[in-house]
């Protein structure tokens, strides 16, 4: 019995360098460019017609330390023939790591939504980001920005103001086909503090294929001071097949 516990601890000590060097081992490096592109449709017809389309993708391209990102998103939503809803945005985000967990960026946004009363909206943020969380099964990062935001309305007075911001980024690998992401954008305005936004989006998505995926997400889009005459909450809920591409470095 003896000789049988010290074969066992034997086993385990002579383990746990293999054990040790296998979790400080590096993940490997992202790909030098990746992107996405989804398409998401719903439509009904009989007593009531409605149809939303959707595309939206990315290409993020990595420089040695540098990462460019470039994203862009339609949604139309059309009921008894009559469009209902429209919503474009596009962004871009340029990074520079500096360690494993700082980088600083630099980003432009675009946002237009005249059902929410936004004739269009430029925006344009500098700051840090931090990984708090480095993976590989869950990880998580924070940013702090300040920049300037101009946007055109529909009524009321148009909206011109140095900003501050900040957000809170999360992936969980559930497993080798399914993730779970979650992110939250906060944005005030340094001429007027009941005017801040809030964004949240949160997403599942499944692997069919290597290179098709089916994701489910939902989106909550809040204005605090909002366009007079319309409501403080947008929300959404897509379906959607994502495609996806990757260049190793």
């Amino acid at each position: 019995m003896h000789l049988r516990h010290a074969l066992l601890a034997l086993a385990l000590v002579s383990a746990v360098p293999k054990l040790a060097a296998a979790q400080a081992a590096p993940p490997p490096p992202p790909p030098r460019v990746e992107g996405t592109a989804e398409a998401a449709f719903v439509g009904t017809t009989g007593n009531a017609s409605t149809s939303t389309f959707g595309l939206s993708g990315d290409v993020t391209h990595r420089p040695d330390s540098w990462s460019i990102k470039n994203m862009a998103g339609f949604v139309r939503n059309r009921a008894e023939g009559t469009t209902t809803a429209e919503v474009f945005l596009y962004g871009l985000r340029v990074e520079k790591s500096h360690s494993a967990r700082l980088s600083s960026f630099g980003e432009y946004g675009y946002f237009r939504d005249e059902f929410a009363g936004v004739s269009h909206r430029n925006a344009l943020a500098g700051g840090v980001s931090v990984k708090l969380l480095t993976g590989p099964v869950h990880l998580l990062s924070a940013d702090g920005a300040v920049g300037y935001l101009d946007e055109k309305r529909l009524a009321g007075a148009n909206v011109s103001s140095a900003t501050y911001g900040g957000s809170l980024a999360y992936k969980w690998k559930i497993s080798s086909t399914a993730e779970f992401t979650d992110e939250v954008r906060l944005t005030g305005l340094f001429d007027r503090a009941e005017d801040w936004r809030l964004g949240h989006v949160a997403a599942v998505t499944t692997k069919l294929t290597d290179g098709i995926s089916l994701k489910v997400s939902h989106t909550i889009r809040y204005a605090h001071f909002p366009v007079p005459g319309f409501k403080k909450t947008d929300t959404g809920t897509s379906i959607a097949l994502v495609a996806r591409f990757a260049r190793p470095r």
